[in-house]
């Protein structure tokens, strides 16, 4: 009998919720579930921890969906919820410091929210160069620069190293 590891039984349970919770995205620039399927797999594939990989998933379905921060924790455990509330935006902040205030928010809950963070970044930065879109692409690079100053020196995951190069090359 075959015994997958639990990162693969935990991802696969999460993108089942999320596929299960995410509404249609018609109305939105970009296509939300591939996109936190694309964020998620980015993780899975490059060896992060059940928490991260599952937290990449979900990390965007507050802000697009009804589920809540305690349902997260509900399904998937505090952890995991920890890091989608780090990565979901204030939309009670204005919108000029409402960025800033996410990438500061991500930086402080810890290495792993910022992890997740720094993924989003270079999902949305490949996808907006895809779709031409130079306004998508300055948030991107700002939104990640800002994440990268902000982060303590004891953050030296490899992401930051990719994040760095890819904002450089733009």
């Amino acid at each position: 009998m075959l015994h997958f590891p639990t990162t693969d039984r935990d991802f696969e349970e999460a993108l089942r919720f999320l596929s299960d919770k995410m509404p249609d995205a018609k109305d939105l620039p970009k296509p939300t579930l591939l996109h936190s399927v694309r964020v998620g797999v980015y993780l899975y594939n490059h060896g992060y921890e059940s928490t991260i990989c599952v937290a990449g998933l979900l990390h965007d379905l507050v802000e697009d969906s009804e589920v809540t921060v305690k349902d997260i924790a509900k399904e998937f455990g505090r952890d995991v919820a920890d890091i989608v509330k780090a990565n979901t935006k204030n939309e009670e902040l204005p919108e000029d410091i409402r960025y800033d205030e996410l990438m500061k928010a991500c930086i402080q809950s810890g290495e792993n929210a910022s992890i997740v963070k720094a993924a989003d970044i270079i999902d949305n930065l490949t996808t907006y160069r895809k779709m031409q879109s130079e306004l998508g692409m300055q948030n991107m690079l700002r939104f990640g620069s800002t994440l990268l100053k902000l982060r303590p020196q004891e953050y030296n995951d490899r992401i930051f190293v990719e994040l760095e190069d890819l904002l450089t090359n733009n």
